[in-house]
């Protein structure tokens, strides 16, 4: 049986304006979102906060507003709630190291100290180069009291950064040689910050 095409004119131009809508919403969310980071970036937490939540009211599938919001409760005290997002992020962003990072940061300050040593464990598997995540899990184990494996896991810490000046120091005569010097700059900072001695270098 045909359907009338009065009928069918009715539905494509209500499935027309749903579809507009979508994409109207989805405008207004990525302007929200940039509205949101500027102010996270000079540390305006509230009004970063009002505009991620409105961003995700017009696009609740963002991912990197969902990012952004969790920073934006991190920083403002609230890790339960930074937790519960980040969890959500990581089980679709498993080796997104910037998600891991925040994640284990979160429930250590929430005091979810036995979650985050797994969170750590899980992280070191995929990559032990990172200093970052051996000072974590000198930070967890401080606050169990475990001594022998805060030593550990600070050695590992120094391990992993052993040569990181010399990368450093290679990175800040690049972005010289470029013509960048405030790239040149940012990194010779950092090469110096861990080893003073390549300041006869420079």
């Amino acid at each position: 049986m045909k359907r009338p095409k009065k009928i069918i004119g009715v539905a494509a131009l209500l499935l027309s304006c749903a579809i507009f809508a979508a994409c109207a919403d989805k405008k207004a969310a990525e302007t929200l979102y940039i509205k949101a980071l500027e102010s996270y970036e000079r540390k305006d937490l509230n009004q970063a906060g009002a505009f991620i939540n409105k961003s995700l009211e017009c696009d609740q599938k963002n991912e990197q507003a969902k990012f952004l919001k969790a920073k934006i409760n991190f920083f403002q005290g609230q890790p339960a709630a930074a937790a519960e997002i980040l969890l959500d992020l990581q089980q679709k962003h498993s080796d997104q190291k910037d998600i891991q990072l925040y994640l284990i940061k979160s429930l250590l300050l929430d005091g979810q100290t036995e979650l985050a040593q797994k969170e750590i464990q899980r992280a070191l598997e995929k990559d032990r180069g990172d200093w970052r995540l051996y000072h974590l899990a000198a930070v967890a184990a401080a606050k169990t009291d475990d001594a022998e494996r805060r030593l550990e896991a600070l050695s590992g810490a120094q391990r992993a950064l052993d040569g990181a000046a010399q990368i450093y120091f290679d990175l800040s005569l690049l972005w010289l040689s470029l013509g960048i010097e405030s790239k040149a700059q940012e990194f010779k900072e950092k090469c110096l910050a861990l080893d003073k001695s390549y300041l006869e270098l420079y």
